[in-house]
């Protein structure tokens, strides 16, 4: 065997006749290409931002089984088994090279060292950041999937699988891409608006999954501009790990309303005397009923026309709180007259709770 081998397998007593790596029984020259592939790794590493790392090792077909074949025949238990000693071995000179340690654990990149193919490949581990934006009117919150594709991709959406329209999505997307060197990610949004909806400041909270990241920090504050106007991000920051519960929220309204008929002065009396910190039922299709709170409401009318300032509990459809639809009590019912909302703004959006967060694991096969 050759000298790695030899020594572990009698934990470096000199039990076997040392021979040249391409003649050893085991490994036939696999751990002759340890340094080769470790400044191949290292390589591959320096795109990435990271403190710590893990190795993983793929051997050519028959090295382990000959391993296993020795130990069993002449009873040796060895101390380190061939994948790996060279896995550690890889795994020094790499933090050598990049002074950096290793993980095992909980690395922040993977690198693995495919020995039979004479290739490495690197992956990192998904980071979360939590921010607000803002935005204006005519920007939708997600993308939506192409109405001719669904999704597959064609020439009405530029191959994107996605409408090409303005969204909050997209846009972040691209700029966090650019920032962090990965467009793979998974949004959690604090709520929802409409696409004519102005969202003002301090804005709405997200939190952003992004998978396979070069850069593992994300400024706190941030612009990008989509259609004709600017997302804005602002009270960015990293979070641990993936949260497991997200707070619920509250958040204040203003909503442009038009009535059948004209609103009379004791209408809005009734609007500000019934909904002070009053439950509301949600009637959910499929799910129990939501029982939400309406904080406040102070509303102006002039003729059919209601301009209605609210602070609701997060999840209460604003729409659906005006006309009625699935929502009791509800504005149409206080002024029992049918309401419409035209058009309504995210003024502010309050955290209730904390974040709670899943201990940090990471399956890379799956990263």
């Amino acid at each position: 065997m050759c000298q790695l081998c030899s020594e572990r397998q009698s934990a470096g007593t000199k039990s076997f006749q040392v021979v040249p790596g391409r003649d050893c029984f085991v490994c036939e020259g696999t751990l002759d290409d340890i340094p080769k592939m470790a400044e191949a790794a290292t390589r591959r590493l320096r795109p990435y931002e990271f403190k710590t790392f893990a190795v993983g090792v793929t051997l050519p077909e028959g090295v382990q089984e000959r391993e296993d074949e020795l130990r069993s025949m002449l009873r040796l238990k060895g101390y380190e088994t061939v994948k790996s000693q060279i896995a550690r071995l890889v795994a020094g000179r790499i933090s050598e090279a990049t002074h950096r340690r290793v993980d095992k654990a909980n690395p922040d990149v993977s690198v693995l060292a495919d020995f039979g193919r004479r290739e490495t490949m690197a992956s990192s581990k998904p980071v979360f950041y939590y921010g607000r934006y803002t935005k204006p009117p005519g920007v939708a919150q997600r993308r939506t999937l192409c109405d001719a594709c669904r999704g597959r991709g064609c020439t009405e959406c530029k191959w994107t699988g996605f409408k090409v329209v303005p969204s909050v999505e997209g846009g972040l997307r691209k700029k966090i891409g650019r920032l962090v060197g990965s467009e793979k990610m998974i949004f959690t949004w604090l709520g929802s608006e409409d696409e004519d909806s102005k969202v003002f400041p301090p804005g709405r909270p997200f939190v952003v999954e992004i998978k396979g990241p070069k850069k593992r920090r994300l400024v706190g504050k941030f612009r990008s501009r989509v259609g004709g106007g600017l997302v804005s991000v602002s009270s960015g920051r990293m979070l641990p790990s993936k949260p497991v519960r997200i707070p619920s929220f509250r958040f204040e309204t203003r909503i442009r309303a038009t009535a059948a008929s004209r609103v009379p002065p004791e209408g809005i009396s009734d609007l500000h005397a019934r909904f002070h910190k009053t439950a509301v039922t949600f009637d959910r299709p499929g799910s129990r009923p939501a029982i939400k709170t309406v904080y406040r409401v102070r509303a102006r009318a002039r003729g059919r026309t209601l301009l209605i300032d609210a602070e609701l509990d997060g999840g209460l459809p604003v729409k659906r709180f005006v006309n009625g639809e699935l929502v009791s009590p509800s504005v149409s019912e206080v002024l029992k007259t049918e309401v419409s909302c035209r058009s309504f703004d995210i003024c502010r959006v309050r955290e209730i709770g904390a974040f709670r967060f899943a201990e940090i694991t990471w399956d890379k096969e799956k990263n």
